[in-house]
């Protein structure tokens, strides 16, 4: 994308009063309150008695845990995704949309000169363009496709809008020439600081455990880390 000519660059000292205070205020204090909730919930997961296993181990804990968490890295080995890569790559890159947009509102009011950069701005617009966009694909495959319709919640539906259209509002905010695209990234981007801790989206927060206990779970039995199956010779 082409960024925007240069004269019209947004003064970050003459921001509005509102502009201001969210940028500068409630976006922090929205992040130390989504602190303060995982922190509890954290707590509150570690009280919880751990999964002692009644047999004697057949495989080795420490390397099924670590493939456990490489997993997410690795899709060929999962079948799932195997069979369908699009469904991994649209994946991956919604994740680095969103990833990219938390560190460009965390950035942008203490790096702003840094950021007009036009090879920072077009980069960043890309990036949020596509994962708008893909955002776009996955509402309308929930909303289209009956199996994924039996499993969505309204809470799917909620976030997974928002969600696009803060990653449609940040190729807005990057080029900062519009003080009302700059509003609604950080109004976005403070609402979803607040919300997430009580959505499906926290589900992100159990994945470090839930990776391990699978780990350790599936080591324990040897069946972690997975092995090659050789193929059997057709006999006669």
């Amino acid at each position: 994308m082409q960024p925007m000519a240069g004269q019209d660059l947004l003064d970050w000292a003459q921001l509005g009063p509102v502009t201001t205070l969210f940028v500068h205020e409630l976006h922090y204090g929205a992040l130390a309150f989504m602190v303060l909730a995982y922190t509890i919930k954290i707590r509150q997961l570690l009280k919880l008695p751990a999964i002692v296993e009644g047999t004697p181990p057949r495989g080795s804990h420490p390397q099924a845990i670590r493939y456990a968490y490489l997993t997410l890295a690795m899709p060929w080995e999962l079948e799932s995704q195997r069979r369908n890569w699009s469904s991994y790559v649209e994946f991956a890159l919604f994740h680095i949309a969103i990833a990219f947009g938390i560190g460009t509102a965390f950035t942008l009011p203490i790096a702003y000169e840094a950021m007009r950069s036009s090879l920072v701005v077009s980069s960043l617009q890309w990036i949020f363009t596509i994962g708008a966009a893909i955002g776009l694909i996955r509402l309308g495959n929930r909303l289209m496709r009956r199996e994924l319709r039996a499993i969505s919640s309204p809470d799917d539906y909620f976030c997974l809008t928002m969600l696009t259209l803060w990653l449609a509002s940040g190729v807005m905010a990057v080029p900062q020439k519009s003080e009302v695209g700059l509003l609604v990234f950080y109004v976005l981007a403070t609402f979803f600081l607040i919300y997430v801790p009580f959505s499906k989206i926290s589900h992100y927060i159990y994945w470090p455990f839930i990776r391990y206990y699978v780990g350790k779970h599936f080591g324990h039995r040897a069946v972690y880390p997975k092995k090659a199956v050789p193929k059997l010779e057709s006999v006669g």
